[in-house]
């Protein structure tokens, strides 16, 4: 075994021991809340679209909702491993997994794929809350109209996508004296 051989996996078998484990609890709990709403944004523009082809038939806004819930919907799908495609129930009767992976879990692919969803579910996100400011006027129960919900949405998504971003840089083995660094 050489040199770089031997560095290489004392570098591999000493890595979770020197990582910064920081931010990572509240770097899971933002993606779940993130995916929540991400979720309900593209149903509610889905439903909208749906009862849109209903009264005034195919439009653009229509398909523009359809196109942009179904990407939000794929975007929900690629942060749970495309877990939600069975119920929950067949999941657990068949021992698979429930819950997304923590972040200590995941390899550095799966953290890179996860930021970038979330800037793709941003993005989509802004434009059902272009589409909602511009076609309709929903309003909330406390009568704050959709698409100002739909743009909290949209920034929330951006923070868990820097957030990511941050902890991914971080998760690297810390350069120490005398050591190795990643």
């Amino acid at each position: 075994m050489d040199d770089n051989s031997l560095e290489h996996l004392a570098t591999r078998d000493s890595q979770a021991r020197f990582e910064d484990q920081s931010g990572r609890a509240g770097a899971d709990g933002s993606l779940i809340l993130a995916d929540a709403l991400t979720y309900a944004a593209g149903a509610t523009a889905f439903i909208t679209a749906g009862i849109d082809v209903l009264n005034s038939g195919w439009t653009v806004a229509a398909i523009v909702l359809i196109t942009a819930g179904t990407g939000l919907w794929l975007c929900s799908q690629s942060l749970n491993n495309f877990r939600r495609l069975l119920p929950v129930w067949v999941r657990a009767i068949l021992g698979m997994r429930i819950m997304p992976e923590t972040f200590e879990e995941q390899t550095i692919g799966a953290r890179r794929r996860r930021m970038w969803t979330m800037v793709i579910a941003a993005f989509l996100s802004a434009v059902i809350a272009i589409q909602f400011s511009q076609e309709t006027a929903v309003m909330t129960r406390s009568g704050v109209p959709f698409h100002i919900v739909l743009w909290a949405i949209v920034f929330l998504d951006v923070l868990v996508a820097f957030q990511w971003h941050r902890l991914i840089l971080r998760s690297g083995c810390v350069a120490r004296p005398g050591g190795w660094a990643r």
